[in-house]
């Protein structure tokens, strides 16, 4: 039995936990203002504080760009309670809701803790996972989640949204109770130079086999280097203001290089129509006139996201991340192109305006899209991030999802209205060519590679620590602590 693998899956089953309990708050929200518009409902809502309960989580998102900060400072497993904690304080507020001004509040905490979420599990699993099964983990986290999302919904028609808010406690009280199992993450433990503790904790997670023991002593020089070359630099820092410190860091190249290839892996999800059309379900009455057909097209449509989803790990096993991304960003531009060229014909009267021919290269756009972009961009946007910039690399990480999420769906709209439907899939098709462009030049490719191996790509090598180890030898030679 492979104790270390188990444990590893330990592990990412506290975050597994938590994306249970996430979305069930994103999937809650669809029934949440449905439930308190009945006659029978104690709680009164008018349109201004309805328009409140669907967003305000979106908005509260932005206070959690300070948990990875601290994540950075105190641990993953801190960021990680906390952010837990977040989102654990809401549903119980909800439990025991009584006003709309309750449900807001509730809201902000979850919403605080959600986005927060994402990174920290990103960054534990990526860090605390080898390299074989770190994919399929940190992918594994929205399939859960998108599963809740749609099975809560329905759980909405025969159950009592209080109901619900109490069921879904357990999780994340679960994962809570785990993150004081695991151990600390090792590679936070060597950034923060805690050497001996680092490798407890990491023969703990990974064993003593040759692989593990080579990427511990990879880990240890680079973070030895890092913090003695800190430690030179540390008496002029004092007296440096801090905006010149700021562009000092800024102006790094392994921390605005793999800040951008996050905003181009992101934007390839976020302004591909991916979410539109998974969100936007008006967008399909609106192409589809037919009240019958555009029913059947949103149904389709949910049917394809799942097979989209559920396609993405089994593809990780043979195929690398840029591969996914990359076949699968090349057929959802081309499914876009078509979407746009029958949406203009029916707008020119050449194809009738109810015709659901539309649907198809929708259905594809939603399979391949889904597959390639709903978290192979969140999980490489988290592994090309050097760790001494986790910090402040997972504060833009969470902007940039909550601004991405807020202006792609709030523009949609009036870019339907002066564009044209076919006018927005194609400024779609548009930006997601450039991304792939960009991300076939330029974005490393990071299966199976060892965290550090993709860190030195932005940073250089710091040395080379392939040695021929023996199963013979003494393992202290691989992890003394020298200084």
């Amino acid at each position: 039995m492979n104790i270390p693998l188990l444990r590893q899956f330990f592990v990412v089953s506290s975050a597994l936990l938590a994306a249970i309990s996430t979305g069930g708050m994103m999937g809650l929200s669809s029934i949440l203002v449905q439930q308190l518009k009945r006659n029978n409902s104690d709680i009164k809502v008018d349109l201004d504080t309805e328009s409140w309960i669907a967003s305000v989580h979106g908005f509260a998102g932005i206070p959690s760009i300070f948990i990875p900060y601290l994540m950075q400072c105190w641990g993953r497993r801190f960021g990680f309670r906390c952010s837990c904690l977040s989102v654990l304080i809401g549903w119980i507020i909800l439990c025991f809701a009584n006003s709309s001004l309750t449900i807001i509040m509730a809201e902000i905490f979850q919403g605080a803790g959600i986005k927060s979420l994402l990174v920290v599990c990103m960054v534990t699993i990526s860090e605390m996972v080898e390299p074989k099964i770190r994919n399929q983990s940190i992918v594994s986290y929205g399939i859960i989640q998108t599963f809740i999302v749609l099975f809560v919904p329905t759980a909405g028609n025969f159950l009592h949204w209080k109901t619900i808010s109490l069921i879904l406690c357990f999780p994340l009280a679960l994962a809570i109770i785990f993150s004081f199992i695991w151990p600390e993450s090792p590679a936070w433990l060597a950034y923060k130079g805690r050497f001996e503790e680092s490798k407890k904790s990491f023969i703990w997670l990974r064993g003593k086999n040759k692989e593990s023991l080579a990427e511990m002593n990879a880990l240890f020089i680079a973070q030895r280097e890092f913090l003695n070359s800190e430690m030179t630099k540390e008496s002029p820092k004092r007296s440096r203001l801090l905006l010149r410190a700021a562009w000092q860091k800024i102006s790094r190249r392994d921390f605005y290089l793999p800040i951008f290839h996050m905003f181009v892996l992101l934007s390839c999800y976020y302004w591909s129509g991916n979410l539109l059309i998974v969100v936007y379900h008006p967008l399909l009455e609106r192409v589809i006139e037919n009240s019958e057909s555009a029913f059947i097209a949103m149904i389709s449509i949910v049917v394809a996201f799942i097979i989209g989803n559920v396609s993405c790990p089994i593809l990780l096993k043979y195929f690398g991340n840029k591969t996914i991304l990359l076949t699968g960003g090349v057929f959802s531009t081309v499914f876009l192109l078509c979407s746009s060229s029958i949406f203009y014909l029916q707008v020119v009267g050449i194809v009738a305006i109810d015709s659901s021919l539309c649907l198809y290269p929708l259905l594809g756009f939603t399979v391949c899209s889904s597959t390639a972009f709903y978290m192979v961009p969140f999980g490489v946007s988290t592994e090309i991030i050097p760790l001494r910039h986790r910090g402040v690399a997972g504060s833009v990480y969470i902007i940039l999802m909550s601004i991405s999420y807020t202006i792609s769906l709030k523009i949609a709209p009036y870019l339907i209205d002066h564009l044209g439907t076919y006018g927005i899939f194609l400024l779609y098709a548009f930006i997601l060519s450039l991304c792939l462009t960009w991300i076939w030049k330029y974005v490393p490719e990071t299966k199976n590679k060892t965290l550090q191996t993709i860190e030195e790509t932005f940073v250089g090598s710091y040395k080379d620590p392939s040695v021929v180890i023996d199963e013979g030898m003494n393992e202290s030679y691989y992890l003394n602590d020298k200084e």
